[in-house]
């Protein structure tokens, strides 16, 4: 294959909470049957490792995007990644990381070791015999970066379970690197046939279908003709032009030393883009990084899971605000789960509700099979809360056997966690505590409200001191110490009751 290398992955796998390497970039019948083979026997490294914790320090300077380090990355807190070869986990690479950010936006740097230079990608070649250009195929050295955008990101690429949508910023050293531009781009993963979707045979067990696909825009560089006289040896096949669109969303450059490469990239919190994850300062963001030196398809290096956290300035986290009104994909880092479920998941999805409090959009559960003691839940992962406010708008849609629903917080996982919610099927409000996954009531009070309209739930926790507000009434207050330490938030619903939630607001309050 020749032209334009497409980053053939640097998805990760979780396997029982770990991340394995993807294997991307073969023959679709070679990348199945290796793929199997990882399942039945997985590598040492791949057994339970904690997630990498990478923290972005707040600056109100922020670095010239050059490939020199400033002296602010000094006071940045490092971090070192290992990569490893995608197929077989061998081969460790150190990559050290740094993040600073700004009101608006985010800053990193990466540098690893790489004995040779690679920056120019598949050059022209002089034959001196034929007396033209060959175009043979040479790689250039490359680094990526991926945020999760809607699916689950902890799967493979090529897994015959879940499906996904991935941002990737893709640095090229031949190609975005000389003018400091990397491409924005997305991989789609489907069990199903998409358009510009790859096929991978899974050896026999099914189909994968994987596209690479450049955001909107004009990208930073194109292929120029094969010159029709000598021009020397080697000549770059690339030339460089101004980008436009989202595909230039990202800004970066690298120096190598030698030794190495040492890279600088920035891109906005928030670029209005569809084709862009939103990073959100206010909450843990799960990434992940390729390393490609020297290479060309599956030969390259992938990290596990990362998990970058903003730490410092106005983008601490003490509150955030979900409105759902950025698009039609699930907010970054919120998770689908249940507690004692028996069957399919309920399928949770942004929805266009032109009654929605703050327009046009909402949350909400539009397909549930379950019943009986099954919880469904919405987990905002990465989420940190103790003492806290919180305030979301609920309506309930339908529900046969129950209806209603509300929100969770201080939760450790799927199955502990606080919970109030309200049935309008049995007019009351409830606060209840999950713990193994068994439910407890705390508290009831009598409430009649509509169905099918707008009502605002509102919680205080304090220390051990719980407060409920339904449609600005108190209603419950109650004592209790189940749970003591910050957990994770998100909404819930019962069995087979459909609800849309809005306008979901939580602030931490210190003690």
């Amino acid at each position: 294959m020749k032209g334009d290398i497409e980053m053939e992955s640097i998805r990760t796998l979780f396997v029982t909470g770990v991340i394995l390497a993807a294997l991307i970039g073969v023959s679709p019948e070679a990348a199945g049957q290796a793929r199997l083979a990882k399942q039945e026997k997985s590598k040492p490294w791949t057994s339970e490792i904690p997630p990498l914790i990478w923290e972005s320090s707040y600056t109100k300077t922020p670095p010239e995007i050059d490939g020199k380090p400033d002296d602010l990355w000094q006071r940045a807190k490092p971090v070192t990644v290992i990569v490893r070869e995608a197929i077989g986990g061998d081969h460790p690479t150190q990559v050290v990381l740094r993040a600073v950010h700004t009101d608006d936006t985010f800053y990193l740097i990466a540098s690893w070791p790489d004995n040779t230079k690679s920056d120019m990608r598949d050059p022209y070649v002089w034959n001196d015999e034929k007396k033209e250009y060959d175009r043979p195929s040479k790689p250039d050295d490359q680094f990526a970066l991926e945020f999760p955008m809607a699916g689950n990101f902890d799967i493979s690429m090529l897994t015959l379970v879940n499906e996904y949508t991935a941002d990737v910023w893709h640095w090229k050293a031949g190609r975005g690197n000389p003018i400091g531009w990397v491409d924005d781009k997305r991989h789609i993963i489907s069990q199903k046939q998409i358009p510009h979707g790859k096929e991978y045979s899974m050896g026999g067990h099914g189909k994968v279908y994987v596209a690479r696909i450049a955001d909107e825009g004009q990208s930073s560089y194109y292929l120029k003709p094969k010159p029709t006289g000598f021009e020397g040896d080697l000549v770059n096949s690339f030339e460089h032009r101004q980008p436009t669109g989202s595909i230039a969303d990202v800004r970066g450059k690298a120096v190598y030393d030698g030794k190495g490469w040492t890279l600088e990239m920035s891109r906005k919190f928030n670029t209005s883009n569809a084709d862009d994850v939103v990073i959100d300062p206010a909450m843990d963001n799960i990434c992940a990084i390729a390393v490609l030196n020297d290479e060309l398809y599956w030969r390259h290096s992938v990290s596990t899971a990362i998990t970058l956290s903003f730490v410092g300035g106005p983008t601490d986290k003490t509150q955030a605000l979900w409105n759902f009104d950025g698009g039609n994909e699930m907010p970054p880092g919120w998770k689908v789960a249940e507690t004692r479920g028996k069957g399919k998941p309920a399928t949770w999805e942004v929805i266009s509700d032109d009654s929605a409090p703050s327009q046009s959009n909402a949350i909400a559960i539009t397909a549930n099979e379950n019943y009986g003691s099954t919880f469904n839940l919405l987990l905002a992962e990465g989420t940190k809360y103790k003492d806290l406010e919180i305030e979301v708008m609920v309506k309930a849609i339908s529900g046969k056997e129950d209806q209603g629903g509300g929100p969770l917080w201080r939760a450790k996982d799927a199955d502990n966690y606080y919970i109030a919610r309200w049935n309008p099927l049995e007019d009351n409000f409830r606060v209840y505590f999950v713990k193994n996954g068994r439910r407890k009531q705390l508290g009831s009070a009598k409430i009649k409200a509509e169905p099918d309209i707008w009502h605002k739930i509102k919680i205080k926790h304090k220390g051990n001191k719980i407060e409920t507000e339904f449609d600005g009434k108190k209603l419950i207050e109650l004592e209790d110490s189940t749970f003591t330490e910050a957990g994770m938030v998100g909404l819930w619903t019962k069995a087979d009751a459909a609800t849309g939630f809005d306008d979901f607001g939580v602030e931490q309050k210190n003690e």
